[in-house]
């Protein structure tokens, strides 16, 4: 199936006038229970693979900015990228970066977090949009480039919010906002992405902004129905507004579900 896709992105690559410039081979090289030499005999086999099926662009791996993950990302024919947050010092991201990977390497922040997933029963997370745009003005200071994950959030729709499994399981709600620069349902935080905005604008020319029009609500969306779990007698209610009822995007409708 990764070698099918392959074929389909071949054609629209940087060198043949279309917008691929690179190919990312991993994520996460930071496994710790993956050997130095298991983790370079795969990140090989997954470059070859590449290479074979006419992928002449560059490829990368993704580390995080310290020396064992670098290690581990580290491979021939291979440039490899950084993941990090603004806790970082990006000065010293930089220097660790320099000091493995020395030559021609460019600084090129692949995943920068403008937070993280939220777990049930946690606050929301958020960082300050002027403390955000601040790293941000640090990478640009390098002539780092950077791509931000989530740049807009998401939604973890059917059963595929998941959980986190540290010291404890914790399961992560259905929505992936991650606080990101766009919000999920599309709207621009309006702190966070001027914030960010007024940053790049510092080194490059930028379009204009487009018109924001109303938020679109529709007739269905007003059904609503309320149950407060410290109001509740019944520990098994029956509602007659279930959506499932109402045959909308729920456990009715084929390849559809809901996380809850």
């Amino acid at each position: 199936m990764y070698y099918q896709l392959i074929s389909h992105l071949a054609s629209l690559q940087y060198h043949l006038d279309r917008s691929i410039i690179s190919f990312q081979i991993k994520d996460d090289s930071d496994v710790p229970l993956i050997s130095f030499d298991e983790t370079h005999s795969y990140y090989g086999y997954l470059r070859d693979g590449l290479i074979k099926r006419g992928i002449p662009s560059l490829i990368n791996t993704l580390a995080w900015p310290n020396g064992i993950s670098l290690d581990k990302a580290i491979i021939p024919n291979t440039w490899t990228a950084i993941e990090y947050t603004v806790k970082h010092s990006t000065s010293d991201v930089l220097a660790v970066l320099r000091k493995h990977a020395p030559n021609h390497n460019p600084f090129m922040v692949m995943e920068y977090y403008p937070d993280w997933i939220d777990y049930e029963g946690q606050h929301h997370r958020a960082i300050d949009s002027n403390i955000f745009a601040e790293g941000v003005d640090k990478i640009l200071k390098y002539n780092g480039s950077i791509n931000f994950y989530m740049v807009f959030g998401g939604t973890n729709f059917q059963f595929t919010n998941g959980g986190d499994q540290t010291l404890a399981y914790h399961p992560i709600i259905t929505s992936y906002d991650y606080n990101a620069i766009i919000t999920e349902c599309g709207d621009a935080y309006p702190t966070k992405f001027k914030a960010v905005r007024d940053i790049i604008a510092k080194y490059l020319p930028l379009p204009t902004n487009p018109n924001t029009g109303e938020p679109l609500l529709l007739p269905w969306m007003q059904d609503r129905a309320v149950v407060l779990l410290d109001e509740m007698t019944n520990p098994n209610p029956r509602l007659d507004i279930l959506m499932e009822n109402k045959v909308r995007c729920c456990g009715d409708l084929p390849d559809l579900g809901c996380n809850f």
